[in-house]
């Protein structure tokens, strides 16, 4: 099996180097690709990926500045061994193959990619078309069918530069052999009686080129024809020189299938007009009615009177060239519909000149006709003054750091004064035929939807909450003063009632200030009451309430060094009592919790590990989502509404920390959080 593994390989490297495109210089057409790809995946970074024996090298790479990588740390190694399958790996710091990837530790940071195979007609991988993002993720199906589509359109391109270069070198091939059959031809006016002598040894030359040779006589009777010829329109000798160049046997037609006028033969004009005909494409049929695409050169032959004797013609087959142009056409036409279908708003803009261009459905969703000229300035005027300088602020910081950019904000339609929100994104590019000139472009997407469903459900979970607040803090002071009476009056039964009442009214208060804090969060209320502490007494506390409340669970505090940080003491609890309590929650009773702290590069991590039922890889990505919450059979009995996940990240994240999982589906999980360590 590994031998036969090492010889498909070198069968793979072979068809590569085929085509000759390793180190070759950058293209505008792959360029366009990578640059559509990043587009439609929204991603900052696309490459068109060769994989060679020791390294990947890179025919574009749109958002990354270097042009090859060791194959050993090479995504697209892993994708070429599915040739059939877009490769996606949704966090690379999460998936065993690349965790440890130096493309993933450092720069360029990778987290997300999805490769499509490059497939060549011989079913052999020769690299990828892939995209990738520093953050975790997943492409739609539109993104997934527009990325297969553009990979098939790297590998069209990469056949039709093959071939042009065959049929280069086939034009170089007939441009020599013209000019032997013209020095034959003189020769054969010096030496007419050599003909016969050198007709065996003419046609042996003949026969070896690769090109049909035709040769005929002033009336356009064949009164030669080579191998390449007849193999060509599978017609023997014998019968080849009964016919004429414009026998109906051949069924001489122009490119769109209509009869060609036999004046309009390469032929037919080298013998009336004494000119040389190159590069003349027509259609035309085989023996068995086939039809075939064919470019012909034809020149006349003179005598030394200059009369026109005859005709020699020299042509190619290019009838697999032609479909694949043809085939081309109609990629760029699926290509163009993928573009329409992801509905997005295109723009760039020229630095130097200026010069706005604007798609059709960019207008559309600023509000413009499509026929109006418009320009950047009236893009941005359409933008709510509320966002308007921001909007500015980041496109200006992406064109001046190079680096692509996104961001949401409302507009107000120009015509019809409509308000819409947009997701658009920002970067600047060079032109790949003139370096000098340098293009600043985006995106725009529609999220107006979005927008209105989240605001409605901010709204409505701000609403409820603030007036489920009332009813409730009546019940827990009716609780307490009940206990209080069955304390004094020693009512052990009502004493253990209300405190379970008691406990049922802390876990509803709780819910409650989840949903408010989702609220304030999406209103950007919510505030942080930043102060110097020491992590090591905020696990003391946590140590404390979990021995006081939790009795189903072992729960272990690693010892902790002490740890500065300048935070929220409370909010930062509150993530980690979070954390422990789903651990509690997600994992079988008698099972240990391990609860620890360490110091990792100026930053302070807190794991909190569980033996519980784990979470399956694909959801993983999602787990920290607003109302996400896993779908499986182990979860129908487990309450909650998938929002305290949300509420830890978003705190963390305005602490300028990192929060995360580590897990496996049936072997526990382990959440983290990490947080800046105060420097003196």
């Amino acid at each position: 099996m590994a031998q036969m593994n090492f010889l498909n390989e070198q069968k793979r490297l072979e068809a590569l180097r085929s085509y000759s495109i390793l180190d070759t210089d950058e293209e505008a057409d792959y360029d366009d690709l990578t640059e559509i790809a990043a587009a439609i995946c929204d991603s900052p970074i696309a490459l068109i990926s060769f994989v060679d024996k020791d390294r990947q090298w890179f025919k574009s790479h749109y958002g990354l500045d270097v042009h090859q990588t060791d194959r050993c740390h090479s995504f697209c190694s892993h994708a070429i061994q599915d040739p059939e399958k877009l490769m996606q790996v949704e966090d690379a710091q999460f998936d065993q193959r690349f965790q440890d990837n130096p493309l993933v530790t450092g720069s360029p940071d990778i987290r997300f990619y999805a490769g499509m195979p490059l497939l060549d007609k011989d079913g052999y991988a020769l690299g990828s078309l892939c995209v990738i993002d520093q953050k975790p993720r997943v492409l739609t199906q539109i993104q997934q069918k527009a990325l297969r589509t553009l990979a098939h359109q790297v590998i069209d391109k990469l056949s039709l530069r093959r071939n042009n270069r065959e049929l280069y070198t086939i034009n170089q091939q007939l441009t020599e052999t013209n000019s032997k059959l013209r020095e034959a031809e003189e020769s054969l006016k010096k030496v007419n009686t050599a003909l016969t002598e050198s007709k065996e040894r003419l046609q042996t030359i003949l026969d070896l080129v690769v090109e049909g040779i035709v040769i005929t006589d002033g009336e356009g009777n064949i009164t030669y024809t080579n191998r390449r010829n007849r193999e060509i329109f599978k017609i023997d000798e014998k019968k080849m020189l009964t016919l004429t160049n414009v026998s109906p046997e051949f069924n001489n037609r122009r490119l769109d299938g209509s009869p060609l006028p036999p004046e309009e033969h390469p032929v037919t004009m080298a013998l009336n007009k004494g000119a040389t005909t190159i590069n003349n494409e027509l259609l035309v049929s085989d023996q068995y009615l086939n039809s075939i695409y064919l470019r012909m050169n034809a020149v006349p032959i003179k005598d030394s009177q200059e009369n026109i004797t005859g005709a020699i013609g020299s042509f190619a087959d290019i009838t697999e060239s032609y479909f694949l142009q043809e085939k081309l056409k109609e990629r760029e036409m699926s290509l163009r519909a993928a573009i329409s279908s992801a509905d997005l708003g295109t723009w760039r803009m020229d630095l130097q000149t200026k010069e706005f261009f604007a798609s059709a459905r960019m207008k559309e969703l600023f509000g413009f006709y499509e026929d109006e000229q418009i320009s950047y300035e009236d893009v941005l005027g359409q933008i709510a003054e509320s966002h308007r300088d921001k909007v500015i602020a980041v496109a200006e910081a992406s064109l001046l750091q190079n680096e692509s950019s996104e961001l949401e904000y409302p507009i107000v339609r120009y015509h019809d004064k409509k308000l819409r929100w947009f997701c658009a994104t920002f970067y600047a590019y060079k032109d790949p035929e003139n370096p000098k000139i340098y293009f600043f472009a985006g995106t725009t997407a529609d999220i107006t939807e979005r927008k209105l469903e989240e605001q409605r459900r901010s709204d409505f979970i701000g609403m409820v909450s603030h007036e489920l607040r009332t009813p409730l803090t009546a019940i827990k002071a009716y609780t307490n003063l009940h206990q209080r009476i069955a304390e004094k009056n020693d009512d052990k039964m009502l004493v253990n009632t209300m405190g379970k009442v008691y406990t049922q009214v802390k876990r509803m208060e709780g819910m409650i200030n989840g949903f408010l804090d989702v609220a304030r969060l999406g209103e950007g209320k919510i505030q942080l009451n930043i102060a110097r502490f020491d992590i090591a007494s905020l696990f003391k506390i946590a140590e404390e309430n979990s021995a006081v409340i939790i009795n189903s669970h072992k729960v272990l505090f690693s010892p902790t060094d002490i740890t500065l940080l300048d935070a929220d003491k409370e909010k930062i609890e509150q993530v980690l009592i979070n954390f422990i309590n789903n651990a509690v929650k997600y994992s079988p009773s008698g099972t240990t919790i391990e609860v620890s702290c360490i110091t990792v590069n100026g930053m302070a991590k807190v794991c909190v590990k569980d033996q519980g039922m784990g979470i399956p890889m694909a959801d993983q990505p999602y787990i920290f989502e607003r109302f996400f919450r896993v779908e499986s059979e182990a979860m129908r009995g487990k309450k909650g509404f998938g929002i305290g996940l949300y509420i830890c990240k978003e705190i963390i994240e305005r602490h300028q920390g990192e929060i995360g999982v580590e897990s496996s589906e049936g072997q526990g999980s382990e959440f983290w959080f990490s947080l800046p360590i105060f420097q003196n």
